[in-house]
């Protein structure tokens, strides 16, 4: 990921712990796919002949892909409503 914008100069890396927001967008995006999701799996009865252990496994892949996937969308969009909300000045660009 850059520092910096390439065109404005402004800085995308804020002060430590900044992105636990993002990280908290990801958690509830991920949640708002996984709940429908689980909810639908009773209505599919090819699934019944898998284990409860392979059915553990395709969850937990599910889901660490979902959050794979969410992570960035989440950070810009973290960083993009504390923007909208409270602009900061950028620096020039080098």
């Amino acid at each position: 990921m850059l520092i910096r914008c390439p065109d404005c100069g402004l800085g995308y890396f804020r002060e430590s712990g900044y992105f636990v927001g993002g990280m908290i967008l990801t958690y509830g995006l991920t949640i708002a796919v996984l709940i429908p999701v689980y909810l639908v799996t009773p209505l599919v009865p090819e699934l019944a002949w898998l284990s409860e252990t392979m059915k553990y496994v395709l969850w937990i892949s599910f889901t660490l892909l979902l959050a794979v996937l969410f992570v960035r969308p989440a950070y810009a969009l973290w960083l993009s409503v504390d923007y909208w909300l409270e602009p900061w000045p950028a620096a020039k660009a080098k």
